[in-house]
């Protein structure tokens, strides 16, 4: 199918409208619409609530690091409520705005990449039915990282098109979101690398970008007086006291299909070339492992993960089309397969229960579906080698 590109936008657009209401559907069958914030078991959100209250909101919750010098969001809608606009549907508006643009900045990236339409209606639709991507923010939606989510997708979107000075923009905007966007820095070095461009002009221009918003982030924690230390150390150990207790037990779950899903059995299709990927990729690849880096303070899982999905997806969706191409399947049932396979996923992955957030379990339906997929996967291979 051959579309134009304006159809070809407003056709990305329509899929990440419908997958929204996908995700908040499946939240209010449990818990209605634009629920309160007290039916979350979790308690972030907090933070960003009573920062959003201003004088009104209590000074032990709105002085917290690291979430008090995150001031965008809380901010935003601290604004909207001026206008009129109830508390929590200042921050269900914004995170859905947020999200909606994640979604069809994915689909426009995956164009830019030279994907056909069914590997980016595939893409899109998994990338929708992740958990930590969306459904968690529908759960969870007064927190800072769906707008963080959609900056780090428009930086990738933005470098792709050569738009460094937008690129610079966006950084200074996500300085005052959250800290996590820092992670594009090196991302942006890396790629100036691998494109052929030499180490002083690769810094240079990486710090153009950087220096700015990096200024804002020291500036607001000067700014910013916290009611404790931000103890770097002791959440570090925390973290990986928690992740070494479970080192048996849904740690190797939660860091892989439990996060992602069908995005890894596709990444791993063809493990022998999986050096090569990472070698022409390292840019992307280091990107990933940079945002797997930030567990290691994080006691999260599925939601930091997600700032992974702008270079998972490309690279999942290179393995499927190789997969495709080699095997020579039709590309539609096999697209169709890996969509059902996520939405399995989906359908299983638990977050309305106290510690979803830290303590997923292991879906052993999720583990036998996807793992039973990807040998299949790879006899289909070895039966196309044989043949040739």
């Amino acid at each position: 199918m051959n579309l134009s590109r304006a159809a070809d936008t407003r056709l990305g657009a329509l899929l990440a409208l419908l997958l929204l209401p996908v995700n908040i559907l499946s939240v209010a069958s449990q818990l209605g619409f634009l629920h309160k914030p007290k039916q979350v078991k979790e308690y972030d959100h907090w933070r960003y609530i009573e920062m959003a209250r201003g004088p009104e909101g209590k000074p032990e919750l709105q002085r917290e690091p690291p979430y008090c010098f995150r001031v965008a969001v809380p901010a935003l809608a601290r604004g909207l409520m001026r206008l009129g606009l109830p508390e929590n549907a200042a921050f269900y508006l914004l995170t859905n705005a947020a999200l909606f643009a994640f979604l069809l900045l994915i689909w426009l990236h995956l164009r830019d990449l030279g994907f056909s339409l069914a590997l980016r209606v595939t893409g899109l639709l998994v990338t929708g039915f992740t958990q930590g991507a969306v459904r968690w923010f529908e759960y969870q939606y007064w927190m800072s990282d769906p707008l963080a989510l959609f900056l780090v997708m428009l930086a990738f979107f933005l470098v792709e098109r050569g738009k460094w000075g937008a690129v610079a923009t966006v950084s200074v905007t996500a300085a005052f979101v959250r800290e996590t966007y820092v992670l594009v820095y090196p991302y942006l070095f890396l790629r100036e690398l691998r494109l052929g461009r030499r180490f002083p002009g690769a810094l240079g221009r990486t710090a153009a970008v950087a220096l700015l918003p990096l200024a804002i982030l020291v500036a607001i924690r000067g700014l910013v007086t916290p009611n404790q230390p931000d103890d770097f150390v002791t959440g570090i150990v925390d973290s990986m006291t928690f992740r070494l207790n479970h080192i048996l037990d849904n740690q190797p779950y939660v860091l892989t299909l439990g996060a992602f899903g069908v995005l890894v059995p596709l990444v791993l299709l063809f493990p022998a070339r999986l050096p090569g990927l990472v070698r022409r990729h390292f840019d992307r690849a280091l990107f990933v492992l940079s945002v797997y880096t930030t567990l290691v303070i994080s006691n999260n899982n599925e939601r930091p993960l997600a700032y992974a999905l702008p270079a998972l997806v490309p690279a999942a969706l290179s393995c499927l089309r190789a997969f495709q191409q080699e095997t020579r399947l039709p590309l539609l049932p096999v697209c169709a397969t890996v969509v059902a396979l996520q939405i399995l996923f989906w359908t299983g992955q638990r977050w309305a229960e106290i510690g979803m957030s830290i303590y997923q379990p292991v879906n052993w339906t999720t583990v036998v579906a996807t793992t039973g997929a990807w040998l299949t996967a790879q006899v289909a291979l070895r039966h196309a080698q044989r043949s040739t």
